[in-house]
């Protein structure tokens, strides 16, 4: 939480009962100097978030289980994709869903970052594009993993040993990501 003083914001009532807001002479400086900070760690979460987007895009075209590579109608195709499913429950289908979602995810945080670099004075916007930054990589993180968890179990779904370890996984993942993000800020 950002106090009044590190704001350099004072607060006044008019006869009115509306609030004012006063900017004194040295909260230009602090504010600017925020803002600056705001703006580095928008420079490593957009490094970030590339990393994401370059791996579900690397994800995307190198699928599990391989291409069809036989002379058949089906050359190129995935594997997974044209034979019967297997046992995989739709393992498959999620992880091209998922790792579509965490690709549009960390696009979507990267072109914020981009917006944000732009020369703004106001830290409330800064702020805002963080946040919303933020938000938008560790969803596409999340998404990531989910996606990876459901494409090692459309591989290896005819191990109910190694089905059960994914399982398992998932809900490790998911109960470490609430604790992670359960910080108050």
């Amino acid at each position: 939480m950002i106090s009044r003083s590190t704001l350099g914001s004072v607060v006044s009532m008019r006869s009115s009962s509306s609030l004012e807001i006063q900017q004194d002479s040295g909260s230009s400086i602090e504010s600017e100097k925020i803002i600056s900070e705001m703006k580095k760690t928008m420079k490593s979460n957009m490094i970030v978030a590339a990393l994401i987007a370059t791996a579900t895009f690397a994800a995307g075209f190198t699928l599990p289980g391989g291409y069809i590579q036989s002379g058949s109608s089906n050359q190129g195709m995935s594997v997974l994709s044209v034979l019967p499913k297997n046992g995989t429950n739709g393992s498959f289908e999620s992880f091209v869903i998922e790792d579509s979602i965490a690709m549009l995810l960390s696009m979507s945080a990267i072109v914020i970052y981009f917006i944000a670099s732009f020369p703004i004075k106001d830290m409330r916007t800064v702020g805002t594009y963080l946040l919303l930054g933020n938000i938008l990589t560790l969803l596409a993180m999340l998404t990531m993993v989910v996606a990876f968890l459901d494409g090692l179990q459309a591989v290896v779904s005819t191990s109910s040993f190694l089905d059960r370890i994914t399982i398992v996984t998932y809900l490790a993942t998911f109960l470490i990501f609430l604790k992670l993000t359960s910080f108050s800020v």
